[in-house]
């Protein structure tokens, strides 16, 4: 346990004067730090007369080095001063005088030093970190000095320790990978081997492996140094990937720190990681798309829907506000006028009275927007459709099927013939529709749930469907007579299923119009007119009137008159040389006014007999007739006439009185027509 030389010389005066403190003479009854108080100053003072004494000469002077492991029980042997003798010394018989190097030595505390023997053992378990070295000079009687110096080994008796057992981190969940945080290092009273080693960052065993691997990794020690030669400092926890503290708000680590002793001793350090939130998430809304649904008639400030978002940061990170997109707000008339969206519940209010046959869908982009310094933005598209409430009547459109679209029917139109097509629309929509449409944009209108009634025309027309919801056709039902009736008047109404139903009436004024189905009618069959021979040219004689029953105005209804003159008998022999025997009437086609048409003799044409024909101008045309008698009356326009200028008489004498010698003869028209028609006494004078 120890080892000694001898070394020649003076010995080290003052050293053992000045170091010492305590001196005890080997051999006394008692020595050996059972000494009282004035024993031991009594042997001071002895140690020291006698090194001053000795100090004249030359001392041998030997060393001794012994060591013992720390933490053995006491009374444990540590070694003898005599083996720092030399073997011919060590058998010598005295004690030894001992002075130990400072004036706070626990030699005499720490350590049983034999009076006789020189046998040195513990007096109590050392410790190393305590005191790890013990120095003291022992002197025999005949002047040999022994310098003893005492180790004492280290035994891994300490574990490392950190300077406290938890330590808490805040991070960043943006710090990137390779951000290193300090930690302190643990420390072992132990030295060499059996000080700290290493750390190790322990897994807890009952947290399942991330198979994106770990998240740190500690990084002890200077790069590229060997361990022996550097300090296990600095002590670093490394990031290796990015932080989620939504995934994952804090973190704890188990570090240890490790000697290397046999068993190898270990503390440990807790590390709180807490993550820091950073504005690394967006709001996100609890449906890709909302739908909702509202009355038209709600009033502004009713609730449409309510939309929802959460950020998953904390604190003002996380709070969200809600709005209708800026750019969608800018025009006035846009989706976003008719309503609001409430920044922190995020209810969707009707903002201005709504109108679905204006706009029956409406679509919103409603943002929400956390309070970070640079704040993440989210939008979701709300979709309204706008419910119906009855509030407009049906509409009510004609399309007439007749040449110029022109309300109106011929008379002659058969049975089932279109008169008009009608069509009923509803700028309101189906409600059971709509209820079932809600997310369809588009939905149709509810066309079948109108009914749609015609009244009046006494049977004469009717409704028939056109097939297609909403269509109707309006139809000739019984048989059509302008001249009986020229005018309809008929109601159509339709109603539609709202409750209460609103109903819409349409006033059809249809005229019949004209067929040429009616010939012209003459006021009398047969008319009798006089005219004076006399009369000049172009004298109005009679007028004869038709009327037609076809619609005036038109020209199934204009007339045209014409003559057909008969036959003329008139006398050739008693004309004059001015005289003719030719038509002697014409009649105005448009007014029937029958006239002279030359100068009348009634010597020659006593009376006249004329056809009137009165035709309409209708396709095909009709036409009447009716007869006209016209009588020539006579004036006194002929002086008789000799038929010879001289006449030659003889009369015998004596003829008696009254005897008739000379017949003259005059002749006028109205004779010669008288002779005309008695042929037989022509000769007659």
């Amino acid at each position: 346990m120890g080892e000694g030389h001898q070394r020649r010389g003076p010995p080290a005066r003052k050293r053992l004067l000045f170091g010492g403190r305590r001196g005890s003479p080997l051999g006394l009854p008692g020595g050996g730090g059972g000494a009282t108080g004035a024993q031991r100053f009594l042997l001071r003072l002895f140690m020291h007369a006698w090194l001053w004494a000795a100090s004249g000469s030359y001392a041998q002077v030997f060393n001794l080095s012994l060591s013992v492991d720390e933490g053995l029980p006491p009374d444990t042997l540590v070694g003898d001063i005599r083996a720092g003798l030399p073997a011919a010394q060590q058998q010598e018989g005295g004690g030894f005088f001992l002075s130990e190097d400072s004036d706070d030595s626990p030699l005499l505390d720490d350590f049983h030093v034999h009076p006789d023997t020189g046998i040195i053992r513990t007096a109590r378990c050392l410790d190393r970190e305590r005191r790890n070295h013990y120095s003291f000079v022992a002197a025999t009687l005949l002047g040999a000095v022994v310098q003893v110096e005492i180790r004492v080994n280290d035994v891994n008796d300490h574990s490392p320790s950190f300077p406290r057992d938890s330590l808490q981190l805040d991070v960043s969940e943006l710090s990137p990978p390779g951000t290193a945080f300090r930690l302190p290092g643990a420390h072992d009273p132990d030295a060499g081997l059996f000080s700290t080693q290493g750390y190790t960052l322990v897994q807890p065993s009952d947290l399942p492996e991330d198979p994106a691997g770990p998240f740190f990794q500690l990084r002890y020690g200077t790069p590229g140094s060997s361990p022996s030669s550097s300090p296990l400092e600095p002590l670093d926890l490394v990031l290796l990937r990015r932080l989620d503290r939504e995934a994952t708000a804090a973190h704890e680590l188990h570090i240890e720190a490790w000697d290397g002793g046999r068993p190898r001793r270990t503390g440990n350090l807790r590390v709180e990681l807490r993550v820091l939130d950073e504005n690394d998430n967006p709001p996100v809304f609890e449906q890709g798309e909302y739908q909702a649904a509202v009355r038209e008639d709600a009033r502004p400030g009713s609730e449409v829907c309510r939309v929802r978002a959460t950020d998953r940061d904390l604190g003002p990170n996380g709070h969200v506000r809600y709005g209708i997109r800026a750019r969608q707000a800018l025009g006035p008339l846009g989706d976003a006028a008719y309503f609001t969206v409430e920044e922190l519940s995020g209810v969707v209010r009707v903002q201005r009275p709504l109108d679905r046959e204006a706009q029956a869908w409406h679509q919103l982009v409603v943002e929400a927007r956390d309070g970070g310094a640079e704040p993440e933005v989210a939008t979701v598209r709300v979709s309204i459709a706008v419910l119906d409430v009855n509030d407009n009547p049906p509409a009510i459109h004609l399309l007439f099927l007749t040449e110029g679209g022109a309300a109106r029917v011929s008379e002659g139109a058969a049975l089932g013939d279109y008169v008009a097509r009608v069509s009923v629309s509803d700028a309101d929509g189906n409600p059971e529709q709509e209820e079932e449409a809600v997310g369809e944009p588009g939905a149709g209108l509810g066309r079948e749930s109108i009914s749609l009634s015609l009244e009046g025309g006494d049977g004469a027309f009717a409704l028939r469907s056109g097939g297609s919801p909403g269509v109707f056709f309006l139809c000739v039902e019984g048989p059509l007579d302008r001249e009986s009736r020229d005018l309809y008047d008929l109601r159509l109404v339709a109603t539609d299923s709202g409750s209460p139903p609103l109903s819409t009436e349409e006033t059809l004024l249809l005229r019949v119009a004209d067929l040429n189905d009616q010939p012209p009618l003459f006021s009398r069959a047969h008319y009798l007119a006089s005219v004076s021979e006399a009369a000049a040219p172009g004298t109005a004689v009679v007028w004869v009137s038709a009327s037609d029953a076809d619609e005036p105005g038109t020209d199934h209804a204009r007339l045209r008159y014409s003559l057909v003159h008969f036959p003329v008998r008139c006398n050739a022999e008693g004309v004059w040389p001015t005289a003719g025997c030719g038509r002697s009437f014409t009649i105005d086609p448009e007014s029937g006014v029958i006239s002279t048409a030359r100068s009348l003799d009634r010597e020659v044409q006593e009376a006249v007999e004329l056809r009137v024909v009165a035709q309409d101008l209708g396709e095909p045309p009709l036409s009447a007739t009716c007869l006209v008698s016209i009588t020539v009356e006579d004036v006194n326009d002929n002086e008789p006439v000799f038929r010879r200028q001289v006449y030659n008489a003889t009369l015998a004498e004596h003829a008696p009185v009254g005897h008739c010698f000379l017949q003259v003869s005059a002749s006028c028209f109205w004779i010669n027509l008288w002779i005309l028609e008695r042929p037989g006494k022509r000769g007659q004078d």
